[in-house]
């Protein structure tokens, strides 16, 4: 079936956007409150410098635009207050590609007008632009990014003939969609039992289904795309068929209701063990259904590696949505995770929003950026050889009181214990101070005593990283861990920028001309020259 109308269960956004031909709509009230024509690429700002208008909240543009246009115009939106851009229209613009990331994120950007021109979305355009309910895809457009229009509020997703490619987690989650067309013309996808199958590759792309009930996927899909179910909310059972041998990150986000993955026979990569989807030797936990039952759950023995979300949002607020009484969901609910020894590495997002008693094993040597955010810890031990803390590693943990970083710590990432409430005691192993992001302790509301080994409590106190936080004190009452496990090595390609600093040893949070001290998050340090 080319054409799929799915049933509402969301409330409806109850703004619109014009249609593509140029029809008005009346619930756009900010439709072409300023017009500004250009003739030469490049001079929007200008254009509406001279024109300075006294209002701005919808803007109509004629003409020629590049990259330079589209930045301004984003930054016309991005203060995301009330009095700043909604409604943007560019149909009588001349512009072939929206550029990547261009509307990420903006809080009251509500309705765009495409030009017919258009060739190209870019990955991440108008990703989690929370209020954006309509955009109409012109005929002629070629390409859609990955994650193009993820978490927004678009109605209507009606693909043109002409389009060729579209990226993994372009139309995930959208709260609220009605309806789903692909023409007849276009072979390059197919709408199948309201899931969108890339042809090319056989992937799915996305589920649509808004209802509850099984999902069997279809025969000929071979790949799971990233966020293929991403929003499917009320389904309960997904199967996958034999031939599928690939399956994307997180490709079961916020399955709210999901209670069993299931495999078919015959799968060369992966299998079911009680609903709980493994690869075929068992090695990695990919994904452990959101309202699977059960008040605790022992990670099989065999398992090296939890998969990025493997237990997200399990057990949490938003699982076990089919179940309406309190009592059976507290029954039911997922309160407990055993991970065995042998893990090497647990994901990131794997425990986001489970609200789950977690164990970390000592042999654990990777762990994903926010990893445990919101989870029942009370003491957190990282396992000696992990190098990198996460951003948001312990994020919401509003009972975690006692962290312990081990001696081979080199890099903290941004709000690692943000939101908590605790006074909290952070024992550091780490000779050297490691290199943390300028907002690492952001957002902590509490106060932390900050315990280093014997002899290094000085280190700490001179260090930029260490000074721009408060701790309630210092004790250098720790004895240096001695321990044959080395560190696994950080490819070059893989450390990013942790620091930087001048040549006084001051740390800059921006680079400045002159020669850059940089501090990298696997503890290399290397000079650069700022023209």
């Amino acid at each position: 079936m080319r054409r799929i109308i799915l049933q509402l269960f969301c409330i409806a956004c109850t703004l619109n956007v014009m249609a593509q031909k140029g029809k008005y709509s009346d619930k756009d009230p900010y439709f072409n409150q300023t017009t500004l024509q250009v003739t030469k690429a490049g001079t929007l700002e200008q254009a509406f410098a001279e024109a300075n208008p006294d209002k701005h909240q919808g803007l109509r543009v004629i003409g020629p635009l590049n990259d330079a246009d589209m930045r301004f115009i984003a930054k016309l939106a991005q203060p995301s207050l009330l009095d700043d851009l909604h409604s943007i229209n560019l149909q009588e613009a001349q512009l072939e590609r929206i550029p990547a990331h261009w509307l990420q994120g903006f809080t009251y950007v509500t309705h765009v007008y495409f030009p017919t021109t258009l060739k190209d979305v870019g990955a991440y355009a108008f990703a989690y632009t929370n209020s954006l309910c309509k955009a109409d895809l012109p005929e002629g457009l070629k390409s859609i990014g990955q994650c193009a229009f993820v978490g927004t509020n678009i109605r209507r997703v009606n693909l043109p003939a002409s389009v060729e490619k579209i990226g993994e987690g372009a139309f995930a989650h959208l709260k609220s969609l009605t309806e789903v067309s692909v023409p007849a013309a276009n072979n390059n996808f197919d709408l199948v039992d309201s899931l969108l199958i890339r042809n090319a590759d056989n992937t799915l792309l996305q589920c649509f289904k808004k209802g509850t009930g099984e999902v069997q996927v279809p025969e000929v899909v071979q790949r799971v795309g990233s966020l293929a179910f991403g929003g499917a909310k009320y389904i309960s059972a997904i199967t996958l068929p034999k031939a599928v041998t690939f399956v994307g990150e997180d490709a079961f986000a916020s399955t709210y209701a999901l209670e069993s993955i299931n495999v078919a026979e015959g799968n060369a990569q992966f299998v079911s063990t009680n609903g709980v989807l493994f690869d075929k030797g068992a090695t990695l936990l990919i994904c452990y259904p959101t309202s699977k039952r059960g008040n605790k759950y022992t990670v099989p023995a065999t398992v090296k590696e939890l998969a990025t979300g493997a237990f997200q949002e399990c057990g949490g607020g938003n699982a076990y949505k089919l179940i309406n009484d309190e009592a059976e969901k507290k029954r039911a609910r997922l309160n407990e995770v055993v991970l065995p020894e042998g893990l090497t590495k647990i994901g990131k997002w794997a425990f986001t929003f489970t609200g789950c008693q977690v164990n970390i094993p000592s042999t654990v040597r990777e762990i994903g950026d926010s990893c445990f955010y919101f989870c029942e810890i009370e003491e957190a031990t990282i396992p000696e050889g992990v190098q990198r803390i996460g951003d948001g590693m312990f994020a919401a943990c509003y009972r975690l009181a006692t962290i312990t970083l081990p001696s081979t710590t080199t890099y903290i990432g941004a709000k690692f214990v943000a939101y908590n409430s605790l006074e909290t005691t952070l024992n550091v192993y780490a000779l050297n101070p490691p290199a943390c992001h300028q907002d690492a302790f952001a957002d902590f509301s509490s106060s932390i005593n900050l315990h280093v080994v014997k002899g290094q409590k000085k280190a700490y106190e001179k260090s930029a990283d260490w000074t721009s936080f408060i701790f309630n004190g210092v004790e250098d009452d720790l004895k240096a861990v001695v321990t044959g496990i080395n560190a696994p090595a950080v490819p070059a390609a893989d450390a990013v920028e942790a620091a930087r600093y001048n040549l006084q040893g001051v740390r800059i949070y921006a680079p400045q001309r002159g020669v850059n001290i940089i501090r990298m998050s696997d503890g290399r340090t290397r000079k650069v020259l700022v023209k």
